[in-house]
C-alpha cells in the first residue's frame, strides 16, 4: 500500500498524475512564505539536475496556500515539474497532520498537534510511502551538485 493510494495528485497544469515511483521528497511549502521562496529555488536546481539521466527524484508538493488559484500560480512560477497534491483533495490537510507540518497559521484549523516542523518542510521517503529522513531541509541547503541522491536520502 502506497502513502498515496487515494490520493488526488496533480501535474503544474492541474492534470491527473500517477503516484511517483522513485524516492520522494513531499514539500510543504506556500507561495506567501518568505523563507519558501529561496528554499524552493535551491530544491527546483537540485530536483533538476538529480534528474537529467533519468527520473531518481520526484517531489510531492502539500500547499499551504489560501486557494486554489495561489497554489496554481506558484507552482507554474516556481516549481519545475512537481507533483502536487490537489488543493481541493482532503488528503492535503490529512498529510499535514499525519507529518505534523504546516504553516503555524493554519495550525489549528488542520488539526496539527503536535506541530513537528513549519514551512519550508520537506519528508523523504520510498516510493511506498516509508520514510527514511523526516527533514531533508538540510541536505537541500547543502547540495553541492551532482546527479546522485544525498547518502542521508538512500
Amino acid at each position: 500500500m502506497s502513502l498515496f493510494d487515494g490520493v488526488k495528485l496533480v501535474t503544474k497544469d492541474q492534470s491527473p498524475a500517477s503516484p511517483p515511483t522513485v524516492t520522494t521528497g513531499l514539500l510543504f511549502s506556500s507561495s506567501w512564505c518568505p523563507d519558501c521562496t529561496p528554499f524552493v529555488a535551491r530544491l527546483g536546481a537540485m530536483y533538476e539536475e538529480m534528474n537529467e539521466e533519468g527520473k531518481k527524484f520526484e517531489v510531492v508538493f502539500v500547499s499551504s496556500d489560501h486557494d486554489a488559484g495561489s497554489m496554481a500560480a506558484y507552482m507554474h512560477a516556481k516549481h519545475p515539474g512537481w507533483l502536487a497534491v490537489s488543493y481541493d483533495d482532503p488528503s492535503r490537510d490529512e498529510l499535514k497532520r499525519k507529518f505534523g507540518c504546516c504553516a503555524g497559521s493554519e495550525a489549528a484549523s488542520v488539526g496539527v498537534n503536535p506541530r513537528k516542523y513549519g514551512i519550508p518542510a520537506l519528508v523523504i521517503m520510498k516510493p511506498d510511502g516509508t520514510v527514511i529522513k523526516e527533514s531533508g531541509v538540510k541536505e537541500v541547503e547543502g547540495f553541492q551538485g551532482g546527479d546522485e541522491l544525498p547518502e542521508a536520502w538512500v
